[in-house]
């Protein structure tokens, strides 16, 4: 699968809001650019180039995700995460480490290249794009060129959406911290990839905001009374990157499909050509 599957199995590669939550969801205007000068300066009178920001604008640009795949960023790589689970979900979360640990991991949809969904989309392992905009905020991932709209524009939440895998999200500015509510997401989905599921009851609540120019935090509450017995927070960090969102086609260089017996499979680039060189 595309630019870090095509070196690494995917199997190496998985080795409240606290207290304000989105309740309202108006559209703050927040400050505007200042006047610009009648004239400009002579070019030897110029003041210092002021320092990147960490405005709402400033939001724009390439992002990669810093930590581990888990979920919960901070939990090593070789350990699963630790949310507050329900006694079901908890059962239900163990036999699926014991099973991939037995050899029969369990079957991720999204190595049928579905997509990954909210909320898993925001630990994404490849880039993603922000266009902060007036009425919106457009996230573009490169993992399965999923498309994801923040709606900014006063808009109520709906009671009628249909579920859909990256749910529909409602937000408002807070100065330059970006705060949003994801509901409607498909099911069907894992939160991550060692079989973490949620029910359709699952809202998502996050405050984003630069800690720097170039480091963006996005803090998510996770709210599923079928899963979850308290919510569980956690802070996701991605760091400004100069590379480019590429092209992503799972289905033509999927390293990671599901076998005939339902066991997620691992094709190692070398099995792969060796398969193609086969008459």
């Amino acid at each position: 699968m595309a630019r870090l599957l095509a070196t690494l199995p995917i199997g190496a590669a998985l080795a409240a809001i606290g207290a304000t939550a989105c309740t309202a969801l108006p559209t703050s205007t927040g400050a505007g650019p200042a006047a610009a000068p009648a004239s400009p300066a002579p070019a030897a009178a110029l003041a210092p180039a002021p320092a990147r920001g960490t405005s709402r604008a400033d939001f724009y640009g390439t992002w990669e995700r810093v930590g581990s795949l888990n979920f919960d960023p901070t939990i090593p790589g070789n350990q699963p995460d630790r949310p507050p689970l329900t006694p079901k979900a908890q059962a239900q979360f163990d036999a699926s480490i014991k099973s991939a640990a037995e050899g029969r991991p369990i079957n991720d949809p999204h190595a049928n290249c579905v997509p990954l969904g909210m909320p898993r989309m925001m630990n994404m392992v490849y880039l993603m794009e922000i266009y902060p905009e007036a009425e919106k905020t457009v996230i573009i991932a490169e993992e399965s060129s999923q498309v994801r709209r923040i709606y900014t524009d006063g808009r109520p939440i709906s009671d009628d959406l249909h579920p859909t895998y990256n749910g529909s999200s409602y937000g408002h500015w807070e100065g330059d911290i970006l705060v949003s509510r994801t509901v409607a997401m498909r099911a069907d989905t894992p939160i991550n990839g060692r079989g973490l599921f949620h029910s359709g009851k699952l809202v998502v609540d996050e405050r984003m905001w630069l800690e720097s120019h170039d480091v963006l935090k996005n803090r998510m509450t996770l709210t599923d009374p079928e899963t979850f017995a308290t919510p569980w927070t956690v802070t996701k960090t991605y760091r400004r990157t100069k590379d480019e969102v590429l092209e992503y086609v799972c289905q033509e260089n999927n390293l990671n499909p599901v076998g005939e017996d339902g066991v997620t499979l691992v094709i190692l680039p070398t099995q792969k050509k060796a398969a193609e060189a086969k008459p």
